[in-house]
């Protein structure tokens, strides 16, 4: 209110004040010696809000020594109104009314104004107290919030000295810690002492154990309706050691797992193959022929069959739904490793294995592609260009076309003696088959091949050769689909392929475990039995079906009638 008072003083003047200046004041220098004269007088000066009026309206009027208007001396007519100088003060009357009217419309101008500021300082005040409410509830906030910091810091204060205590905690627990683990350590010495001696004992103990339970374990298979070629097949390969072990101890079962349907049937047989309870017994592998004949129909019905169909299907479809590495569809990749060389290369063996590791790891990781699997290598030379082309394969079978073979060692000059219209076919040996089978021929004629240099058909070397091979090796002597091509075979206990095998750092040295042999006029027709060396005790067993005896192996029987080599790796050479 007072900076609105100094602001504007005329509004906050009393009426008191208002009154006084509302009050007409006539200043006349009246000169008694010129007041009969009708000389002008000095200025009358009425002071109203600085308003002045001249003398000269005073004319013929006259002035007391006050410095009021008197008219006393005027004469009056009857009716006591003023004939001289009253024109002049109806003027001046005239005048007051209207100041007095000015003065009311600023009476009312100012207490309008008056009002409006009222309201105004009101409007004001009210905003000041909200911002006034709104100050103190903030500094109440901060207040809250600072009480909130410290409690918090108080807080955190006895927190860290309660980490700081932990810390010193943590710090004994560790020296006490190291200590228990000095006495750990000096138990453990004293322990693994004592686990040496356990194993030393352990081992004696299995040696004994082993001494003591030398007796095989002996079970026969039932023919169920021309399943011989079975038989003789599922006995072979149980007596396969690494595979069978790999089955009883490795393998998980899972009935209900579509994708491994062949697997999980053969799984059940090896279990009772080897099953202790069952020795000198037999029993039906129904289960097993069921599945076998809905996943092949070539196995369907009571029809005779063939072991090397048989063989070559299992092992495909082993590694195909124990591979690890699948493509999109789920099964097994492409068996190619296609590489092409020149000889200008001069690509050592070294880098040969090299790129083979690399791609045969990409495709294959099974127990089958590390035990049956090894690598072929085609050989292609262009007798005009002289260019090289290699071409690397995958097999688990080497098969062996013993009318061929005759035939290659008549040409080579190895069978002198042989009369190509005599009853009796030559004996063949083992390793003949083998170096025919990595003989380089000669393609001339309608059996040339086409070279990508020459851009033509040429005369070419071509031929396959073992690359490397597998740890278990499957060699089928083929004596033709229709009559038995009738030849002996001499086959050794223990095969050395070092001389036919191209990269010489792999296995070279095998020992027989198994034959198949075929009994009869036809290989569609007849009977298979199979010769094994049992996995237990290492001896020669003749499993017919049913029945397993003992025998001597090989005799001359075996050699004579012996389909399917099983060979087994010894060492490397």
């Amino acid at each position: 209110m007072r900076c609105l008072q100094s602001l504007f003083p005329c509004l906050f003047q009393s009426s008191k004040d208002k009154k006084e200046k509302k009050e007409i004041k006539v200043i006349c220098n009246y000169n008694p010696k010129k007041a009969n004269s009708n000389e002008s007088g000095d200025l009358l000066n009425i002071n109203k809000n600085s308003c002045n009026v001249n003398n000269k309206f005073l004319k013929n009027n006259y002035v007391n020594n006050n410095g009021l208007i008197d008219d006393s001396n005027h004469s009056k007519n009857k009716d006591n109104s003023v004939v001289k100088g009253a024109p002049l003060t109806f003027e001046i009357e005239e005048k007051m009314k209207e100041e007095k009217e000015l003065i009311k419309k600023r009476e009312k101008e100012l207490n309008e104004r008056e009002e409006e500021l009222n309201k105004l300082l009101s409007d004001k005040q009210n905003e000041f107290l909200v911002r006034d409410k709104e100050i103190n509830s903030k500094m109440s906030d901060l207040n809250n919030r600072e009480k909130v910091i410290t409690s918090k810091e108080t807080e955190l204060e006895q927190k860290i000295k309660k980490i700081s205590q932990k810390e010193s905690d943590l710090k004994l627990q560790q020296s006490k810690l190291e200590e228990k683990k000095n006495q750990i350590n000096l138990k453990q010495d004293k322990l693994s002492q004592l686990l040496e001696k356990y194993k030393q004992e352990n081992e004696d103990l299995k040696k004994k154990n082993l001494e003591l339970r030398k007796d095989p374990i002996l079970v026969g298979l039932n023919n169920i309706g021309a399943t011989c070629y079975m038989n003789a097949t599922l006995q072979s390969l149980s007596n396969s050691d690494k595979l069978t072990e790999y089955f009883l101890k490795d393998y998980k079962y899972e009935p209900k797992n579509n994708k491994k349907i062949m697997s999980n049937v053969y799984y059940n047989v090896i279990r009772d193959l080897w099953n202790r309870e069952n020795h000198n017994k037999s029993f039906s592998p129904n289960e097993f022929k069921e599945k076998l004949s809905q996943e092949n129909p070539l196995f369907a019905g009571i029809a005779a069959n063939d072991s090397k169909d048989l063989i070559n299907f299992l092992i495909e479809r082993f590694h195909n739904e124990l591979n690890i590495v699948k493509n999109e569809n789920g099964m097994q990749n492409n068996n190619n490793l296609n590489y092409e060389v020149t000889q200008n290369d001069q690509l050592n063996e070294q880098k040969m294995l090299e790129i083979f590791t690399n791609e045969f790891k990409i495709k294959y990781n099974s127990i089958i592609s590390n035990l049956f699997y090894g690598l072929l290598e085609t050989k292609s030379q262009c007798q005009q260009c002289k260019y090289i082309k290699y071409n690397f394969q995958v097999y688990s079978f080497i098969e062996f076309p013993l009318e061929r073979v005759n035939q290659y060692c008549f040409m080579t000059g190895k069978r002198y003696n042989y009369v190509m219209n005599s009853n009796k076919n030559p004996d063949i040996d083992l390793y003949e088959c083998f170096e025919y089978y990595n003989n380089l021929e000669l393609m001339t004629g309608d059996n040339q091949m086409y070279c990508n240099i020459c851009n033509c058909n040429c005369d070419s070397l071509y031929g396959s050769l073992l690359y490397s091979t597998p740890n278990y090796l499957i060699i089928n002597l083929n004596r033709g689909r229709g009559a038995v091509y009738e030849c002996k075979v001499i086959f050794p206990e223990q095969l050395n392929l070092f001389n036919f095998v191209t990269f010489k750092n792999g296995n070279t040295v095998y020992e027989l475990y198994a034959v198949i042999c075929h009994i009869g006029p036809s290989s569609m027709s007849g009977h298979f039995v199979a010769y094994c060396r049992n996995r237990i005790d290492k001896k020669w067993y003749l499993y017919n079906d049913a029945f397993v005896n003992m025998c001597q192996s090989p005799n001359e029987y075996q050699k004579g009638m012996a389909y399917i080599l099983f060979y087994q790796v010894l060492s490397s050479s």
